[in-house]
Order: structure tokens, then C-alpha cells, then sequence
């Protein structure tokens, strides 16, 4: 298959407008179109300024609040599991994960009689009263979770259940209420028509439909990312899944100037990433300030290749340790990252306090610097914030 040869601007275009960013594709109107067409959207509960997941939302959707989403969330239309980590997912795409929650159930069956009683009761709960919030399932004791040091139990033994009912399928998140999460039997909220098609469908099939949903939230693929189709797979199995899709023709090799690791695209993508190296279109003057779990940022290297911008979330590295802040944002500016936002959002005050950084590799002129401060209060009051206090 004859490769595409595009520069490192057409990919970086045609990668905004895939991802809705910067008013180069339009994802919206609301959040079910838009979750369709990201595949889905990655949750964190960490809220230094906003969760991870309005975030995204926000930087795509004008009209977006975060009551959208609660309400998307318990109406049934998506649901939670894990794509490239915990993710909002399109609810028609629940049998895709068959052969995940299959494989979490078979790892958890080994230590789940451990915890029978708590397992029994929180289902008969469950099956009794419908859903309820975690805070519902109190617990004294206390075991060594999913990120615990073995010799340190410190995870309530009710969670830890919780967790483990959730990650093999049995109950669901069916509704968000800020940080707290209510839980429901997976039977009781999932779909009848998305329960009968995961049973009717094999592992091979719901595997090889995960990982087509997966090169459709990338779009430019690169096959050494170890999260490829969202399946656990040696770099061989990778390499050997892009080489027979390339072989059918659904997917197409691409050169990107001065870009040495391979990239491909989907076929039904392949014209449109060739318009924007046609059309030598110019940059756009939005500017976003991304989130570190943006759906942009997933592939860092893939960001360094085409934007030349290296990006480090330092939230787990030691304040003594750090460059800048905990949550640092990067700023872009039309198609490329031009700096950094370390933001702290004061809730009781209500103010928004913005540093922006200039990157060393693109110099701001007074424009830019005007533009990003404007962007940057706009940005503010979209938080909530009544009074926002830039610095550069």
C-alpha cells in the first residue's frame, strides 16, 4: 500500500479536527455526539480546578455543563469501564468489553471467596433497594487494596469488593453526583439488546471490534503504543495487527516529515488528513488550555513527534521535584503548544489564580500574550470563578 506523505502540520490539523480542539472540527452539538465521536472520555476524580472529564468537555462544547453528564450517565446512554483508562463510554459499545470484564472476572476468582459475605451482601443490597452510593456500604475493616503496599491494609474492605463487583461486570456506575459515585446491579441498568448482543458475540469478535473503536479515538495510530486496541498485547501481536490491516487496505501507512516513527490512518480518513496538506490551511487564533488526561494527550510521543512539545504531569512528583505545578495545563494556541497554565482555583474565594508560561521553543509576541491572557479569564468564568487573576 502506497504510504500518504503529509507534513507535520496537515497531521497536526487534521488530528485538532478530529478531536474537536480549536474550532478546526465541530464534535458537538451535545455530549452524545460528542462521546460518539471521541469513543470516550477519560474520568479522574482529581479536581485541583475541575475533574478531568468536564474539562475535556468543556474545551469542545459551548454549551456543555457538568450536569450533562451526570444526567447522560444515569438516563442510561453511556456507561464506565476501561478503554485507555477509566473512561465514559457510548452504552451501544458494552459488548465490546466482553472479553475485558471476562478476563478482570478470572483474575479476580482467586481471592473473591475471600470476601464472599461482603460480596453477598452488597449484591442482595443492590437487588433489593436499586442503586445506592458507595457511602452506603460503610466497613470497619480494612484490607490491602489496588494501591496499597502489601504489608499496609488501609482500602475498606467494602470498597475493595465494590471495586472488584465492578471491574468483573456484576454492578455498574449508573449515576455521578460530584465525587460520589452510585452503584447498580449490571443487569438492572444495562440494556437488554447491549446484555443479549455481549452474550451472542465471541471474545475474537468483541476484541477485534475494541480495537477498531480504539483506532478511531486515535486516528493516527502508532502501533508501539503500549495501550494498542486497549487489549494487553505483546509488541509482536501489534505489529501483526497493523500489518494485516494494512493488508486488507483499512489501514494506510503515512510518512510525516521529519517524523521517523511509522504512523497509519484509517482508510476512511486518509482523504480528509490529505485535504489539509493540499489546502495549506493557516492557523487558527483559538486557544484551549488542555487537561493533563486531554484525549489529545494520550500518546505522548505522538504529541512530541508532530507538535514538539514534551509534556510531563509532575501531580505524583515531589513539590521539591516539580517545574511547575500540580496540574499543569498546556496551552494551545491555533495548531501547536505554545506553554504551559499552572492554575489554582481558590473555591471559597471564588478566584481563579492562572500563571502562564511561555514555552522556550515559541515566543510569544504581544498579541499572542494578549490573546492567551483573554483566554485564560474566559477560561476562568467558564470554572466558575467570579474574578480570575492572570500572571505572566
Amino acid at each position: 500500500m502506497k504510504a500518504i506523505h503529509v507534513s507535520k502540520k496537515s497531521a497536526r490539523q487534521f488530528l485538532l479536527a478530529k478531536a474537536g480542539l480549536n474550532k478546526y472540527g465541530d464534535i458537538g452539538p451535545d455530549i452524545t455526539t460528542a462521546l460518539r465521536r471521541l469513543e470516550c472520555i477519560q474520568l479522574d476524580p482529581v479536581a485541583i480546578i475541575e475533574r478531568n472529564h468536564h474539562l475535556v468537555l468543556f474545551n469542545r462544547l459551548q454549551n456543555y455543563t457538568r450536569a450533562d453528564l451526570e444526567q447522560h450517565l444515569s438516563e442510561g446512554q453511556a456507561f464506565e469501564y476501561f478503554a485507555n483508562a477509566a473512561c465514559l463510554i457510548p452504552m451501544e459499545d458494552f459488548p465490546l468489553f466482553k472479553a475485558k470484564r471476562n478476563a478482570t472476572k478470572q483474575a479476580w476468582a482467586e481471592k473473591r471467596h475471600l470476601y464472599k459475605d461482603v460480596d453477598h451482601a452488597i449484591y442482595n443490597e443492590l437487588a433489593n433497594r436499586g442503586p445506592l452510593p458507595s457511602k452506603a456500604f460503610a466497613s470497619g475493616k480494612k484490607v490491602v487494596g489496588a494501591w496499597d503496599h502489601p504489608t499496609n491494609a488501609t482500602t475498606k474492605e467494602t470498597s475493595h469488593v465494590l471495586r472488584m463487583l465492578f471491574e468483573a461486570g456484576d454492578i455498574q456506575v449508573c449515576r455521578r453526583q460530584g465525587s460520589e459515585r452510585y452503584f447498580a446491579l449490571s443487569r438492572d441498568v444495562i440494556p437488554a439488546q447491549y446484555q443479549q448482543e455481549a452474550e451472542a458475540i465471541s471474545e475474537e469478535e468483541a476484541n477485534s471490534r475494541l480495537l477498531h473503536k480504539y483506532l478511531r479515538a486515535y486516528r493516527l495510530i502508532d502501533e508501539t503504543d503500549p495501550r494498542f486496541g486497549w487489549q494487553r498485547m505483546k509488541a509482536r501481536e501489534r505489529k501483526a495487527w497493523v500489518d494485516d490491516l494494512l493488508a486488507d487496505g483499512a489501514l494506510i501507512p503515512v510518512d510525516i516529515e521529519g517524523v521517523t516513527r511509522r504512523y497509519t490512518v484509517l482508510q476512511e480518513d486518509a482523504e480528509e488528513l490529505m485535504a489539509y496538506e493540499k489546502k495549506n490551511e493557516r492557523a487558527r487564533d483559538a486557544v484551549s488550555f488542555l487537561s493533563p488526561l486531554d484525549n489529545l494527550l494520550w500518546r505522548r510521543e505522538r504529541v512530541e513527534d508532530l507538535f514538539e512539545f514534551t509534556y510531563r504531569w509532575e501531580i505524583y512528583i515531589p513539590p521539591s521535584q516539580r517545574r511547575y505545578g500540580p496540574y499543569t495545563l498546556p496551552i494551545l494556541h491555533g495548531d501547536q503548544f505554545v506553554g504551559r497554565a499552572d492554575p489554582f482555583f481558590d473555591r471559597k474565594k471564588e478566584i481563579l489564580s492562572i500563571t502562564l508560561y511561555e514555552d522556550p521553543s515559541r515566543q510569544w509576541s504581544k498579541t499572542r500574550a494578549e490573546r492567551v491572557a483573554r483566554a485564560a479569564r474566559s477560561f476562568g468564568k467558564r470554572l466558575g470563578a467570579k474574578a480570575v487573576d492572570v500572571k505572566q
